[in-house]
């Protein structure tokens, strides 16, 4: 008797916290996505990158003022810088 009293607690338990996960991760996707950065607040910059894997080619033409960009990924790598043009 005291073996299924610890089952049906242990049940509970569980259900519990499947019942917490679950609305966990609910929640996380009801988030919209985070704000687009002001307009004025971006500047103009001409950086060129080429990823080393496949060769894709990507041109960043706006970056935020005070911030030097990140190189973007791809193929899993980071993307190499080939021109940097600075601000326009």
């Amino acid at each position: 008797m005291a073996f299924t009293l610890f089952k049906v607690a242990v049940a509970i338990v569980a259900a519990l916290c499947i019942y917490l996960s679950a609305t966990f991760v609910i929640r996380f996707f009801t988030h919209g996505p985070p704000a687009e950065p002001e307009i004025g607040r971006l500047r103009k910059v001409d950086y060129r990158y080429r990823c080393s894997v496949c060769g894709t080619e990507v041109t960043m033409t706006a970056a935020p003022e005070d911030e030097v960009p990140n190189a973007p990924r791809h193929c899993r790598e980071d993307m190499n810088l080939v021109v940097e043009g600075g601000e326009w």
